[in-house]
């Protein structure tokens, strides 16, 4: 039994193979089916995320600015906020269309 431990040693080592109790532990740790289907949600996610890259720079941009923002005006901003969002819920929807298509 020694002889074949220091045989199969000397294949690997000849091999630059990491130890076979090594590759048992990576085999292990690799993940199961339920692990490697939430790993290509995330990866699909993160694609989708990418694609969008110029507009999470505008939200990180904004998001900066609203840090850099007093207190005071953070107060005001949201109430204003909060007065156009209770307009555009009350608005008809021909004037929202509207609205929205002068962005584009």
């Amino acid at each position: 039994m020694q002889r074949g431990r220091g045989f199969l040693a000397n294949i690997e080592g000849k091999l630059g193979l990491p130890p076979l109790s090594r590759v048992a532990e990576m085999v292990d740790k690799f993940p199961d089916a339920r692990q490697l289907h939430l790993i290509k949600e995330v990866l699909v996610a993160a694609e989708a995320v990418s694609r969008n890259a110029p507009e999470l720079d505008k939200v990180a941009a904004i998001i900066r600015e609203i840090n850099s923002m007093p207190m005071d005006k953070l107060e005001k901003l949201e109430k204003l906020l909060k007065r156009i969002e209770k307009i555009m819920k009350n608005a008809p929807q021909d004037l929202v269309e509207f609205l929205t298509s002068l962005k584009e």
